[in-house]
C-alpha cells in the first residue's frame, strides 16, 4: 500500500523534473493520488475494504486493469499532455507493483481476460491462474491476520512497506 504512494510520488519527481516544473509537496502528492487511485476506486465500487485473507479480491476488477492506463496514454498521446501522461505511468505502476507484492496477483487484462497474473511465487517467475485457483490458493496459504503478519512482524514485505512510507515521507517533508 505505502509503496505505491512512494512510487506515485517519485513518478510526478520525474515528471517535474523532465518538464522543468517547480517539484511541490502538491505535485508530490497528486503523484502519490494517481498512483494508489486504482485501490481507492476499486473499495468505492465494491463498497468492501477486507482485512483477511480475501483482501485481494479489490484486485479483480477494471481498477487494477492495464486497460485503464494505456487508454488514458493513448489519449494523452492523442491529446499531447505530458501532465495525462505521468498520471497513466503512475496508475500503471500499480498494477505492476501487485503483480510482486503481496497477496494472489492481479487481473491485468480485464475485463477481455478473468485470468490473474502473479510473479515470483513459490519459485516461479509467471504464474496464471483463474479464479477458482486464485480462491483455492488463498483458502489454502491465505492469512486472516496478514497485516499484523506484514506490517508488525519482521518480513520483507513489512520492511519494504516501511521504508517506502518513511521514503514517501521524506519526499514530501523536503519539497
Amino acid at each position: 500500500m505505502f509503496i505505491h504512494l512512494l512510487v506515485g510520488s517519485l513518478v510526478f519527481f520525474i515528471f517535474g523534473k523532465t518538464s522543468h516544473l517547480e517539484i511541490t509537496k502538491t505535485l508530490l502528492l497528486v503523484g502519490a493520488f494517481w498512483g494508489i487511485l486504482p485501490d481507492l476506486v476499486s473499495y468505492i465500487l465494491s463498497w468492501t475494504l477486507k482485512f483477511d485473507k480475501w483482501a485481494h479480491a479489490h484486485r479483480d476488477n477494471f481498477s487494477h486493469s492495464l486497460f485503464v492506463p494505456i487508454t488514458v496514454l493513448a489519449l494523452a498521446i492523442l491529446l499531447g499532455s505530458k501532465t495525462v501522461i505521468a498520471v497513466s505511468i503512475a496508475m500503471f505502476t500499480h498494477p505492476l507493483l501487485d503483480l510482486l507484492g503481496i497477496g494472489w496477483g492481479v487481473k491485468l487484462f480485464y475485463p477481455l481476460s478473468k485470468k490473474t497474473y502473479k510473479m515470483f511465487y513459490k519459485g516461479q517467475i509467471l504464474i496464471i491462474w483463474n479464479q477458482k485457483e486464485v480462491e483455492a490458493e488463498a483458502e489454502k496459504h491465505g492469512d486472516d491476520n496478514w497485516i499484523k503478519n506484514t506490517y508488525f512482524k519482521p518480513n520483507i514485505f513489512g520492511v519494504l512497506e516501511w521504508l517506502s512510507l518513511t521514503g514517501f515521507l521524506i519526499l514530501v517533508i523536503i519539497h
